[in-house]
């Protein structure tokens, strides 16, 4: 409830929540404050979220994953380089966090860098999968998934295929040679 009254009081709110977020020892009230600065990009001034980039860096993954979220969520295109450098984050989540958001602001220079993380994942983690899955489904770019037909790793070959489904391209059929 905070949160949403800070949210109604504006500028003033908002000078609240970047406090806390800087501040404060509590996640919760952190991450809250996150959440209440987003609310208020959402209404109106979008560079409201700007403050939230450099907590992509934070020493608490959770603070990383979701200032992620949140730069997605209002679709700040402004942090796609900050959100691709942070794709090589060491926890699974702030990744999964951060190739929603690059999918979410359809970030084309993330198809790379998102290929590669799936790369490193081979396919071990599912929900980072299927991020990356959408992200590049979202962002709509077909042929560097359509060079992954020749992949050594079905798990690439799989990410090109669901991604290229998302996207409802043709260019899928050239996979139905796929020895799997």
């Amino acid at each position: 409830k905070a949160q949403f009254e800070l949210v109604k009081r504006g500028e003033k709110g908002f000078e609240v929540f970047v406090k806390k977020l800087g501040n404060s020892t509590a996640q919760l009230a952190r991450i809250h404050s996150m959440w209440g600065i987003a609310q208020l990009a959402r209404t109106g001034d979008i560079e409201k979220a700007k403050v939230l980039i450099k907590h992509l860096e934070d020493k608490d993954s959770e603070i990383c994953a979701q200032a992620a979220k949140m730069l997605g969520d209002v679709k700040y295109k402004s942090a796609a380089p900050n959100l691709i450098a942070a794709l090589n984050n060491a926890d699974p989540r702030v990744q999964m966090f951060c190739a929603e958001a690059l999918g979410r602001i359809e970030e084309k220079n993330a198809v790379i860098p998102i290929l590669k993380m799936l790369e490193k994942n081979d396919g071990k983690d599912s929900w980072l999968r299927a991020a990356g899955m959408i992200a590049l489904g979202r962002i709509g770019e077909v042929s560097p998934l359509v060079e992954l037909m020749d992949s050594e790793l079905k798990s690439q070959r799989i990410v090109a295929v669901v991604a290229l489904r998302n996207m409802k391209n043709p260019a899928i059929a050239e996979f139905l040679n796929d020895s799997d």
